[in-house]
């Protein structure tokens, strides 16, 4: 699965006006107990929630029924095979649907508003990581691209090998030539790993199998590679791929899941120093807008659960004002409400800044929610 561009979310972008309203939804497709896919009950409850609240309004409601059996209709049709999450927009009076695969979790969530409840897909793509994992014996590998979601087969390797003789002859020949192929495996494979990283993006490598043979792999590697490699398993071979590709999909759900916990190391000791740390929406937006992540340096914003508050947007330059409606500060054009969340977002991908997020909403309520790590030397 590869990921989403912002040009591959302009068709939502176009949805943020339109008749009618959007219902968005986000969920997980496992299945539990019973065989019944866990996104079900949660969608059911919200679903008719919503349907009691404008029981009164008829064209609303058969409006939002539509939109309702779009969804399901979508869900029910889905399977692990196209990610093991995903997130469903319909807007039944504008004729729009869209379904978009995710290979991160995302919580549950029912929306319906008047434009694409979007931060959650938003911050699906901000957290994406993907891993290379190399799984290999002495003359035969795998190289695999990872997501907590899926896992994909990239390359292939079996080498010729003679087997081990132990009967008269020219043992020693054998055993030389024996070891040429092996090496030649290696370098071949190496080759590819090289290829395959210059050509895209990984978080890391993994590597699997015996752990002789993965010492011979790592003395072959460059040291660009070798500094990359985040974790080394043993893992014995076999001749089919769905034995190993659980395990695979399982370290890039693992090494996922520790990496969020981080956040970003020594981010927290930068929050409670404040030299370099821009708190609260305020302060976040004046940061991004006065260019100080233009400069050379790392800077980063990290989110805690979005408190769907109201900001202004600017519909002639896109610029953001804490007040959610007036004139923009910058080109006097007028401003439209929109997520706070969802635009800061929207922003800090179209400038390349990296997100990062915190779960639990206590650790940065006393910072306003949002802070921005300002690039070095541009501190406050």
């Amino acid at each position: 699965m590869n990921a989403i561009t912002l040009a591959g979310l302009q068709p939502l972008l176009d949805q943020f006006t339109g008749e009618g309203k959007v219902l968005s939804f986000y969920a997980g497709l496992g299945v539990s107990e019973g065989f019944r896919h866990n996104w079900e009950a949660p969608f059911r409850v919200r679903a008719d929630a919503m349907l009691k609240a404008i029981a009164e309004d008829r064209p609303a409601r058969r409006e939002l029924e539509e939109n309702i059996a779009a969804v399901r209709a979508a869900l029910e049709s889905r399977t692990t095979a196209d990610g093991r999450w995903v997130a469903v927009f319909s807007a039944a009076q504008r004729g729009f649907f869209l379904a978009i695969p995710l290979d991160v979790p995302v919580e549950t969530d029912l929306v319906l508003d008047r434009s694409p409840y979007l931060v959650p897909l938003l911050a699906a793509i901000h957290r994406r990581r993907q891993y290379l994992v190399l799984h290999t014996d002495t003359h035969r590998g795998r190289v695999y691209a990872a997501t907590p979601g899926t896992v994909r087969l990239l390359a292939e390797f079996d080498e010729d090998v003679p087997q081990h003789q132990r009967s008269a002859g020219y043992p020693a020949t054998i055993a030389r030539h024996r070891e040429d192929c092996i090496l030649h495996y290696r370098k071949e494979l190496v080759r590819e790993l090289e290829q395959i990283t210059t050509a895209e993006r990984y978080d890391g490598i993994v590597l699997l199998g015996e752990h002789e043979v993965l010492e011979h792999v790592r003395k072959a590697l460059p040291r660009r590679l070798v500094g990359r490699v985040v974790r080394e398993e043993p893992e014995s071979w076999y001749e089919g791929t769905a034995q190993v590709e659980e395990r695979v999909r399982s370290i890039a759900a693992e090494l996922f899941a520790e990496e969020e916990a981080e956040v970003v190391p020594g981010f927290w000791d930068l929050l409670r120093g404040g030299k370099t740390v821009a708190k609260g929406s305020r302060a976040v937006i004046e940061a991004i807008q006065s260019g100080r992540f233009g400069a050379e340096g790392y800077g980063y914003l990290v989110f805690g659960p979005d408190p769907r508050e109201v900001v202004g947007r600017c519909a002639a330059c896109r610029s953001l004002a804490p007040d959610s409606t007036g004139t923009c500060p910058k080109c006097q054009a007028w401003c439209q409400p929109g997520n706070l969340w969802e635009e800061l977002l929207l922003t800090a991908r179209q400038h390349r800044i990296a997100a990062h997020f915190v779960a639990d909403p206590r650790k940065l309520a006393p910072y306003g929610g949002v802070v921005a790590v300002l690039p070095r030397g541009h501190g406050q």
